[in-house]
């Protein structure tokens, strides 16, 4: 199974214990670990992590959004949507308890809502 996680660079402790966590139990392979970026400071470097972001959201077959999350995290959501992925949401911080904080996408039917158990990942995707 290929996973990405989407997230901002506030959760980056988190994504990368996640991601790590994942791959240890469960075997997963990680599409693209944007964590191991520093922020864009040129075009260039935007293109090129935009690039990588891209296929490792079209690589994965679930892609896990851990809020809060910011432009690109949101970016991300939105080609997971379009692609028909799997999208799992893990909100820590209680975001979707706030509608002034939430998007209406957080609500789609299609998108399942998740607590961090990694355990219960497989069963999860299969509904």
């Amino acid at each position: 199974m290929n996973f990405y996680i989407a997230s901002g660079f506030q959760n980056l402790t988190l994504v990368k214990n996640m991601s790590l966590e994942i791959q240890k139990v469960l075997g997963w392979n990680l599409t693209y670990d944007w964590t191991k970026n520093e922020r864009a400071i040129t075009f260039e470097e935007l293109v090129h992590i935009g690039t990588k972001e891209y296929k490792g959201v079209m690589d994965s077959d679930v892609v896990i959004v851990i809020l809060p999350g910011g432009k690109g995290c949101h970016t991300e959501l939105g080609i997971a949507l379009g692609g028909n992925k799997c999208i799992l949401l893990y909100d820590p911080c209680d975001v979707l308890d706030n509608y002034m904080e939430a998007t209406t996408f957080y609500y789609l039917p299609q998108i399942k809502r998740w607590n961090g158990n990694i355990l219960e990942l497989s069963d999860l995707i299969l509904v």
